[in-house]
């Protein structure tokens, strides 16, 4: 195993991080940090650590949102129904309870619809428009969030059947875009917005800002004050983060003020499913969002009752809050058992492909379930730090097979996919994570042209980073006092939320002893470290098995974790690694 420090980006020089130390007057130790996140100036790093809602650039920069408004008003002025389309993962469901809830305000006619992934699949389809078709006799307007972007025909036929048709959207675009009366998605050709990466809820809020203007402009809430958008953006930063968006610029923005108005669980069904899973006190964190939040509203999702969650979240009664929250756990409790059934398979075909070099993995059976194969993609691709898709027969169309994949070490895996295009039926994502479908005859050919395609990308810089560990800072005797101190810590805090694009800086300890050592669970391994005089408590999730060689010297890489337990707030150590010193 070996140790690499996080570099400079190469536009910035070694004596900027004297600069910033300085100029802010922090300690050397957290200008390095800034450094390493590439940024070089005093107005960036106070942008960073101190983001502001007013630094949001325009929602004029998207390109089609006057149209969008446009359509919205006229819904209001000729009294259309408005039906919001939405997709089954947090992002989608997020983005489909945000627009629901605002146009709710504005006296329309408000329907949404989820797919349910397992007899409807992704984005909207013909059986879809030809049942809101069956229910609405005038025109109405439909609203596509976190999809769209690929619907050519389903839009074209959504129009000649009456409807005006809306889609906002953050997935890459296809070479055709579909003839919508208005696009909303940063990625399409033209669009002069600076964040390319909002995610799908993003876009949805920057809809409602647009919108919001607009009528105020128009006196629509002259009497009772217009809504607080704030209010709206703890369900931006549950997309944003359980999307995997890059947590910078406008989406760290964003996500900084919607893990504050999350923290105050102001939001009935967000407050139920905290009281439910035991977070009913201290700051809620992107890390939170990821691990504990969003699996429990993905699960839903995922076995096909998509509207149980966007029900938790419009929901505005309290009791109904809780048994929603009760069955979202419930849910995700059964994903949790069916996805340990095919993992142990999965992990199997993943270690002979691994044997064999391979640049990246698909994995394939056709008796797993579809609505969490891409949870054990994930899981497959951080154990064997590669690209991986898994796939499962496709439940609604006979012959072929669908999966989901998630990517490692920096893999655009939508532009892979775009390599080995010939051998997809159909497919779409972003370059982080990727859905697609193929003829079962064509799994051979496309997992050779998919493996080719990763390794031209990595030129075999992917397998060896799996046996790297990356860190961020070495503590050492000289180093202690200045890194391992109240005023270093709580300057930490500012750099919050990490996530993709800013990561959580890792700290590596080499040639120390751990005292205190204990098992817990039988799984993972409790220990305790003196730093600068303090004993501070650790562990190391699924360690347990280093419990023998944690009695001599280790070296130990871990993160600062901030908690309130009891109304205290303590501080403690999460292992990255343990490894024997050499």
């Amino acid at each position: 195993m070996s140790y690499i420090l996080r570099p400079y980006p190469e536009t910035i020089s070694k004596n900027v991080r004297e600069q910033l130390a300085a100029e802010l007057d922090i300690p050397s130790a957290a200008a390095d940090l800034l450094c390493q996140r590439g940024i070089s100036t005093v107005q960036q790093a106070v942008d960073y650590l101190s983001p502001k809602l007013n630094q949001l650039p325009a929602p004029s920069l998207l390109k089609g949102m006057q149209k969008g408004v446009d359509l919205i008003i006229r819904a209001m002025e000729e009294r259309q129904p408005v039906i919001v389309f939405g997709d089954y993962d947090v992002d989608g469901i997020c983005a489909t309870a945000l627009l629901v809830d605002f146009l709710s305000l504005l006296h329309l006619e408000v329907d949404w619809h989820i797919p349910n992934r397992l007899t409807e699949g992704y984005g909207l389809s013909r059986e879809a428009i030809r049942m809101f078709s069956r229910r609405y006799d005038s025109q109405a307007l439909l609203i596509t969030v976190d999809n769209g972007i690929s619907a050519v025909g389903e839009i074209a036929e959504a129009r000649s059947a009456g409807f005006h048709v809306l889609v906002t959207d953050h997935h890459e675009p296809p070479d055709v875009y579909p003839e919508a009366d208005a696009l909303i998605n940063p990625k399409q050709k033209g669009c002069n917005f600076p964040c390319k990466e909002l995610s799908g809820a993003g876009v949805a809020f920057y809809l409602l800002i647009a919108l919001r203007s607009r009528l105020m402009e128009m006196g629509f809430w002259q009497d009772n004050g217009s809504p607080n958008l704030k209010n709206y953006l703890d369900l931006v930063a549950l997309g944003t983060v359980a999307d995997v968006m890059p947590l910078v610029g406008v989406n760290r923005i964003l996500v900084r003020a919607g893990l504050e108005i999350l923290t105050e669980r102001k939001r009935p069904g967000i407050w139920a499913l905290c009281e439910h899973i035991g977070l009913r006190e201290g700051d809620i964190t992107s890390e939170d969002i990821s691990f504990r939040i969003a699996p429990r509203i993905n699960a839903s999702g995922r076995l096909g009752t998509p509207e149980t969650a966007a029900q938790l979240l419009t929901c505005t009664d309290v009791e109904s809050a809780l048994e929603l929250a009760r069955a979202l756990d419930l849910k995700n409790i059964r994903r949790r058992r069916i996805e340990s059934e095919i993992l142990p398979k999965a992990t199997e075909q993943s270690r002979l492909q691994v044997h064999d070099n391979a640049a990246a993995l698909v994995v394939y059976d056709p008796s797993w379930h579809p609505g969490v194969i891409g949870i054990v993609a994930s899981k497959l691709c951080e154990k064997f730090m590669r690209p991986a898709i898994a796939l499962a027969d496709d439940p609604m169309k006979a012959g072929h097979i669908k999966g989901s994949g998630r990517t490692a070490n920096g893999i655009n895996i939508y532009r892979a996919l775009e390599g080995c295009s010939s051998c997809i039926a159909k497919f779409g994502g972003h370059p982080k994570a990727i859905g697609l479908s193929l003829r079962r005859e064509a799994l051979a050919d496309f997992t050779r042209k998919f493996c080719e395609t990763v390794d031209e990308q990595n030129n075999g810089e992917a397998l060896e980073a799996g046996r790297q560990i990356l860190y961020d800072h070495r503590i050492e005797a000289a180093t202690e006092t200045q890194t391992i101190n109240p005023e270093f810590l709580a300057l930490l805090r500012q750099f919050e939320p990490f996530g993709e694009n800013n990561p959580e800086p890792v700290f590596l300890l080499q040639n120390i002893r751990l005292s205190q050592l204990a098992l817990v669970k039988n799984e993972h391994l409790r220990f305790s470290v003196q730093l600068n005089g303090r004993i501070y408590r650790g562990i190391g999730f699924g360690m347990g098995k280093h419990l023998e060689a944690a009695q001599n010297p280790v070296d130990l890489t871990f993160k600062f974790k901030h908690s309130v337990y009891r109304g205290r707030e303590r501080i403690e150590l999460m292992a990255v690694a343990i490894v024997p010193t050499i």
